[in-house]
């Protein structure tokens, strides 16, 4: 990211869905699916956890590409773990993605309230000290598996601001929204520079997590579980432009319970560099994988990107 993006670029998605043209069969597993999770998020939990069970055995037998995807995350990321432990390791995270799948139904479409009397939220001092001196805060979060569940559970305890990468499907983008627009007071496309620096002078909070694999453009190298990972450099940029401090943020289920855990770190030192405020932050990424490893989306190709040009793919 840099000065010359930060431009106006107010987009309000467009959420409506009685359109013709998602009567198409190109639409139809999209209200499959989407029917499918708001049936689920109906259901008492247990039966959601049998549910996501399934739908993790069928998509490690099934999705073949997607299981080594997660099989070299584990083998370079817990290389101390025996084959039998690395399979079960496997297993476990293929189930509470698909459980996370069905959390967002209950984030997009459920009653998320329900949950604010067993809600554990941790550390809130230290995003609440920094609000009240007067600066806005990076919210730097991560993809932990309960994603969108906990944009909803964040927002009973703080207002929720945040930043997204718009869906390639039209109509799976508009339910994405409109089910976000719930729980957000603002949400903001990630081209929109402008609203994001706007935000953070405000004194408000903005959701981001950096912790994505999109290449070289706009990152850099710092380690992660002991390997050089392409980390988004937006971080020192967002806190510098908007004369914000990046606080640490973490949500994970408790085990096989449908309860939550919100945690709020203190901040990372104020350094202005880019490699400095990464090598901060996934200095922290792992810490909070290592304490829920199963609850994470290794189901993307964290380490795609290599440093050195000339090192192999291990995804290959």
């Amino acid at each position: 990211m840099n000065n010359k993006n930060n431009q106006s670029f107010n987009q309000i998605e467009d959420t409506r869905l009685l359109k013709v043209e998602y009567l198409k069969p190109k639409y139809w597993g999209v209200w499959f699916f989407v029917g499918f999770l708001f049936i689920s998020q109906l259901m008492p939990f247990k039966v959601q956890w049998q549910i996501s069970r399934g739908l993790a055995w069928l998509s490690y037998n099934l999705a073949k590409g997607r299981r080594k995807v997660v099989q070299v995350n584990v083998d370079i990321c817990f290389p101390e773990l025996s084959p039998k432990e690395k399979d079960a390791l496997v297993k476990e995270i293929f189930h509470e993605n698909m459980q996370g799948y069905l959390d967002s139904g209950t984030a997009w479409f459920g009653d998320y309230e329900r949950f604010k009397s067993t809600l554990e939220v941790r550390g809130k001092e230290h995003f609440d000290n920094v609000l009240n001196s007067g600066q806005g805060v990076v919210l730097a979060g991560a993809h932990f598996s309960i994603l969108d569940l906990a944009g909803a559970l964040t927002s009973l305890v703080t207002q929720l601001n945040v930043t997204y990468r718009p869906l390639d499907n039209k109509l799976m983008n508009a339910i994405m929204m409109r089910g976000r627009y719930r729980f957000c007071s603002n949400a903001y496309h990630k081209k929109d520079v402008k609203g994001f620096i706007d935000c953070l002078k405000r004194g408000e909070s903005l959701w981001y997590a950096p912790d994505q694999d999109y290449g070289r453009k706009h990152a850099v190298f710092a380690p992660l579980f002991g390997r050089q990972a392409s980390t988004i450099s937006g971080l020192t940029f967002l806190s510098k432009s908007g004369n914000a401090r990046i606080v640490p943020y973490s949500y994970h289920r408790k085990q096989d319970r449908q309860e939550y855990i919100l945690e709020f770190y203190e901040p990372l030192p104020e350094t202005g560099d880019e490699e400095q405020d990464a090598l901060a932050y996934n200095q922290w990424l792992e810490t909070a994988i290592r304490r829920y490893p199963a609850q994470y989306l290794w189901l993307h190709k964290r380490f795609k990107t290599q440093k050195n040009p000339d090192d192999p793919n291990p995804y290959k």
